[in-house]
């Protein structure tokens, strides 16, 4: 199992559906409303922020590659 379907297992019910409305929405590049910021070591990285959670991903031609997701005291420490 990857570390993202094991990250929205432990989070309770209410909380994994509005995380995955907001993958989708990622992934189709959907994003206006979101909380977004480019990061600077890579290109077309992007941090979408919700809560104390991160959700880092890649522009990818017309979709959008979700990388990692987790609290925001772990996401950047890979």
């Amino acid at each position: 199992m990857d570390k993202i379907k094991k990250f929205l297992l432990r989070l309770s019910k209410k909380e994994r559906e509005i995380l995955l409305f907001l993958l989708e929405r990622i992934k189709n590049l959907d994003l206006d409303w979101l909380d977004i910021k480019k990061l600077e070591w890579e290109k077309n990285m992007y941090r979408v922020r919700k809560w104390k959670i991160r959700i880092i991903f890649k522009r990818m031609w017309n979709t959008g590659l979700i990388i990692d997701m987790n609290y925001r005291g772990q996401i950047y420490k890979n």
